[in-house]
């Protein structure tokens, strides 16, 4: 099994405020690893929830959440975001608009889509294995991909 983490979900891993959704969703991805499940995540979700935890750091904050984002980094993969990744990106995102279902405003970068183009990069890599994207909201991410709220993925 591999899982691919979404924002919402590396956000929730690295919240410094202390919460049951914060100690489950921990929990959850502490018994995937010890069940030998792939777990990794991209460089642009690193991008997206750092930028917001430095900007919570910079308005007086709880900072921990860096740390913590940082410490992941020894226990799974963050993919680079790469010219195949983007220009399969780039197709997602005219495909869900030609569909009729723009997840995102014209303007907005869309890492919903870079993040599906990471997992068809994934299926292609790894053919026969089940993969899914991790995630809080099922809403964009399930047109292209395999996607369950991480509630729900068990190994």
């Amino acid at each position: 099994m591999i899982v691919l983490l979404d924002t919402g979900v590396l956000g929730t891993l690295c919240n410094p405020n202390f919460s049951q959704e914060v100690y489950d969703c921990q929990s959850w991805l502490e018994q995937l690893l010890a069940r030998g499940a792939y777990v990794t995540t991209s460089e642009i979700c690193n991008y997206e929830v750092r930028r917001g935890l430095i900007l919570a750091r910079k308005m007086g904050r709880e900072s921990s959440g860096i740390s913590k984002l940082n410490a992941l980094r020894k226990v799974i993969d963050f993919l680079p975001v790469t010219t195949n990744i983007i220009q399969e990106a780039a197709e997602f995102w005219a495909e869900a608009r030609y569909q009729s279902q723009p997840t995102s405003e014209d303007k907005n970068i869309d890492v919903d889509m870079i993040i599906s183009a990471q997992w068809r990069l994934l299926m292609r890599e790894f053919p026969g294995r089940y993969i899914v994207v991790a995630t809080t909201n099922l809403k964009h991410l399930q047109i292209f991909t395999q996607a369950e709220n991480w509630r729900n993925i068990r190994y």
